[in-house]
């Protein structure tokens, strides 16, 4: 937040100051005026070769320093909200440093009392700490010094590396990158499973592991791995019932990752994993290309988060060097009693930086003091308050209103959406259909278009869309006025983005944020920052196949409309398999919505239909004309595994036939058509259906599964076989609300997606992430395994608690039919004693319930007993299954 209000007041030149007539006016690096003079006498020993005098309320960043001698930065200050210019200073400071002690002031010919006469003032003195970097950058270049430096700078040297990044997309890079993070990542955490055994290592196996822990702890801060994991080595493996690879207990296949990589670089083999980075680095990516991870002193970060090849050839995250800088900063400030005469604070610099500019990441100290005097405003509110809640709350919104009247917020108008009163006032027309198409008046005449949002509103009758198609029979059923409602909001930079970054995309719908609407999003990645972004988001009342396919229509047309070009997709206007990878639209991932799927299908088919006669790149026998829209589908549309898996979970059948189901999940199948049929008889009706419905559906088993699609390999494989991105933002924006108005949702919409655009500028222009993490992939790996770890951990428990409660049940089992043998035992031995006929007769009815009893205990303890085998190698281990006596 406090970034955030910095940008608002950067982009709107807030002046704190007025300029000084006398002397000459230039700008500062914060946007300030600013004035000069040279040859200034600081002290008998001293003579500043360059004087710069400040305005009040000044922010001074990167205070110009020169090669042989001092520069001088005289602050004019307020008394009464005394606070130290240097604490804005970017630069990193510390060791070697001093101040004077009390009763040794010093006396300079620039702070001087109203009436000419030196002021005693306190000198303190510091040293720059240069930058952190990896050691397998290029440190000369790195070591250039400077002397002045401004946010330019910054953004340019970030571009400069993100241009170098980008340079060889591709999605043959997507899957290594991934895949060394991958490997970085488990190499990191280790094996993580529950300790069933003591490990025993040799000599240098405990040497390595001594080593490692070393590192670790290093570079998690003082964290401690949890107690009672395995410790033991790595282990890579092809499992015997399907030949899935994996590593330890966990398969990785189904084409995420590069598997060759990963078993050479487990497995020790050198010569194939060198080999294999070789021709990753010949294309300018990989563990050999040179690095450029800069990072301040003062960041958290402690290693490089790009995997490189150490001198003994182990794959490694280095820990970052300090590159030193000898720059030095001289402060001046005059005693408490002294500031009313002379309010000013003066810096001197001297020496150039030997370093990489560092990134603006430090919050100006105006901007720490007023969220402060905020935070103590909230009173009851600030023991819950999170940094979300803070941004919504009506005490931060009236603040910014106050302090930048000129800004346009699309939330100013629902500050006091609970009081009937100004929402009448604020809102004449409502908050439904009418509310919005009102606002969008107000927008398209007042607000310039490149901050427009709402961008179409459609209402059609239905019935020239009317589509009594069985794949619609997920479609809600139709409005009381035959309208469909249709509402796309897209910010032209939204446009930008998606026809610059939208390679992998992914769509959703949201059932929950509005009432009577349904929110359908478009989303993905923006790999080099690895952030989510929203790329259009759709208010909608029918899902049915004609109203997405009017959505993606007006989303192309937006985008036209924004960037005077249209949007590519690589299986139709790709010349050959290996154009346009960094450029097209190559794969789209969603659920199993059969409205959705031929409602793309539909419109990829209207594209191609406009084309001229075009070869299929993957049946080249056929025109791209002639292809059907589930045909189109097959060549670049994904369904998410995780819905797939869950909805496999819900059908009626036994685990058998559901792990069948779940093994269609593949790159290539064994045996497609003897499992759907191996699934069909095992699994009785609910199986049967469930295997006509994905036949019907024309797109899922294509979807699941790389052999039964066209989409290319390399593409398949880098893109994500999950649609959990567009889950996480259906997340974020449900916590902004649900169950809104659709005015309301609509507008907590735009803020949202307002925020991720300037949270992405941010990176992007000073390299500032949301978070402390350094948006790595490599982060995400780790993030992926200790919560795949996590879950793995709750299963293992789970069962064991399975195991506990079957080992109590078969117990029990057990003992009752003991008891039941020895009832009946008994009433034999006593019918066996007894003359009387009478008595008799009554112990061989007794005996014979007794025995009616132990055989019905005796088949409960087998129907327990036959349990026990789902129960198999299942737990932790350290719960063991009792055994039948």
């Amino acid at each position: 937040l406090s970034r955030a209000l910095r940008h608002i007041e950067d982009n709107n030149n807030v002046t704190r100051g007025t300029d000084d007539s006398q002397l000459r006016s230039v700008n500062t690096n914060s946007g300030e005026q600013r004035t000069e003079q040279h040859d200034v006498q600081l002290t008998r020993e001293t003579t500043l070769a360059i004087l710069y005098t400040y305005p009040l309320n000044v922010t001074v960043e990167y205070p110009e320093t020169i090669e042989n001698g001092s520069v001088g930065h005289l602050f004019t200050m307020d008394p009464r909200n005394w606070t130290s210019p240097i604490l804005d200073v970017v630069y990193s400071r510390g060791k070697p440093a001093g101040q004077t002690i009390k009763g040794q002031e010093v006396f300079t010919k620039i702070l001087r009392d109203s009436g000419g006469e030196p002021l005693p003032c306190v000198r303190t003195h510091t040293t720059c700490h240069g930058s952190k970097v990896c050691p397998y950058t290029d440190m000369d270049l790195l070591s250039q010094p400077h002397t002045s430096a401004s946010r330019a700078d910054v953004k340019e040297r970030l571009q400069n590396d993100r241009d170098y990044r980008l340079q060889s997309t591709s999605p043959s890079k997507d899957v290594f990158m991934r895949t060394v993070s991958y490997v970085a990542a488990v190499q990191r955490l280790g094996c993580r499973r529950p300790l069933t055994e003591e490990t025993f290592l040799l000599a240098s196996e405990e040497e390595a592991r001594d080593a490692r822990e070393l590192y670790l702890d290093q570079i998690r801060r003082g964290y401690r791995m949890p107690e009672g994991v395995c410790e033991g080595r790595l282990v890579f493996g092809f499992s015997d019932s399907d030949e899935r690879p994996y590593v330890c207990d966990s398969t990785i296949g189904n084409g995420a990752y590069d598997v060759n990589y990963i078993e050479a670089v487990i497995t020790g083999d050198i010569e194939e994993a060198s080999r294999i980075e070789q021709s990753a680095e010949d294309l300018g990516y990989g563990p050999l290309v040179e690095c450029t991870t800069v990072s301040n002193p003062s960041s958290q970060r402690a290693y490089c988060t790009v995997s490189h090849r150490d001198s003994q050839g182990a794959l490694v995250q280095p820990l970052l060097e300090n590159l030193p800088c000898s720059s030095r900063f001289v402060v001046y400030e005059p005693l408490e009693e002294d500031r009313a005469t002379c309010p000013y604070v003066l810096i001197v610099t001297r020496g150039p930086h030997s370093h990489p500019v560092p990134l603006p990441t430090k919050t100006p100290l105006h901007i720490r003091t007023t969220l402060m005097d905020l935070f103590k405003q909230l009173s009851d509110d600030l023991a819950d308050l999170t940094p979300r809640r803070f941004i919504r709350h009506p005490i931060l919104r009236a603040f910014l209103s106050k302090r930048f009247p000129t800004i346009s917020s699309p939330t100013l108008a629902d500050w006091h959406a609970y009081i009937k009163q100004a929402r009448d006032e604020l809102y004449p027309w409502g908050t439904g259909w009418r509310g919005v198409v009102n606002l969008k008046a107000h927008q398209d005449s007042r607000i310039p278009k490149e901050n427009h949002y709402i961008r179409r509103i459609l209402a059609i009758d239905m019935d020239p869309l009317d589509n009594t198609d069985a794949d619609d029979d997920e479609a809600l059923p139709k409005p009381k006025d035959n309208i469909l409602r249709i509402i796309i909001c897209m910010t032209p930079e939204a446009s930008r983005r998606l026809l610059s970054s939208g390679r992998y995309l992914q769509s959703d719908i949201g059932f929950k944020r509005i009432v009577g609407f349904k929110e359908f999003e478009v989303a993905g990645m923006e790999r080099d920052a690895n952030t989510s972004i929203v790329y259009v988001r759709i208010f909608l009342n029918q899902m049915t196949a004609a109203a997405h396919q009017r959505v993606f229509e007006e989303i192309e047309a937006i985008v036209f409309e924004d960037t005077g070009k249209r949007l590519q997709w690589h299986h139709i206007h790709a010349s050959t398999v290996n154009d346009g990878l960094d450029s097209m639209i190559l794969s789209w991932v969603a659920d199993q919505h059969r409205g959705q799927a031929k409602g793309l299908g539909l419109h990829l088919k209207n594209i191609a239909s406009k084309l001229p006669p075009k070869r299929d790149l993957y049946e080249p026998d056929r025109l791209v004309q002639d292809l059907g829209p589930y045909e189109h589908l097959h060549r670049n549309f994904r369904v998410c595994t995780v819905h797939y898996f869950r909805l496999v979970q819900l059908c009626g059948t036994t685990e058998q036939v559901r792990w069948l189901m779940r093994g269609l999940v593949c790159m290539e199948h064994p045996d497609w058509e003897g499992s759907l049929q191996t699934i069909c008889s095992l699994g009785g009706k609910a199986a049967k259906d469930w295997v006509q419905n994905k036949v019907s559906s024309g797109f899922v088993f294509e979807g699941i599964c790389w052999q039964k699609s066209f989409i290319p390999r390399a593409i398949w494989e880098a893109g994500e076989s999950n649609s959990n991105l567009i889950e996480s933002v259906h997340r974020d924006a449900n916590r902004e609300g649900v169950h809104c108005t659709l005015l309301g949702g609509l507008l907590k919409g735009q803020q949202f997606d307002a925020m991720k655009m300037k949270t992405l500028a941010a990176y992007e222009s000073w390299g500032i992430t949301p978070t402390y993490k350094s948006a790595h992939i490599s982060e995400n790996a780790v993030s992926n395994l200790k919560r795949r770890d996590y879950q793995t951990h709750r299963r293992l428990v789970a069962e064991d608690a399975k195991i506990e409660a079957w080992n109590f049940k078969f117990n029990a089992s057990v003992e009752n039919y003991i008891k039941a043998q020895r009832a009946t035992l008994a009433k034999r031995q006593q019918l066996a004693g007894e003359d009387n006929a009478q008595r008799r007769q009554k112990l061989e009815d007794d005996l014979e319930k007794k025995i009616r009893s132990e055989n019905r205990l005796k088949d409960m303890v087998e129907k327990v007993y036959s349990g026990r085998a789902a129960l198999g190698n299942t737990g932790t281990g350290k719960v063991m299954l009792l055994e039948a006596v």
